[in-house]
């Protein structure tokens, strides 16, 4: 999955790096679009272990 493939009218592509890179801030809300883009439970993007 690319960049431009979780990017949305909601996330930018450019946040989607910035976060990738932890560049910036993650939110909840932001969890939340990137779960739902991927189909996944917002803790499914976390590990817990």
């Amino acid at each position: 999955m690319t960049q431009d493939d979780l990017a949305s009218d909601k996330i930018s592509r450019s946040m989607i790096s910035l976060i990738e890179i932890a560049k910036t801030d993650l939110t909840v809300s932001k969890v939340k679009i990137i779960a739902d883009t991927l189909h996944v439970h917002p803790r499914d993007l976390f590990d817990f272990d």
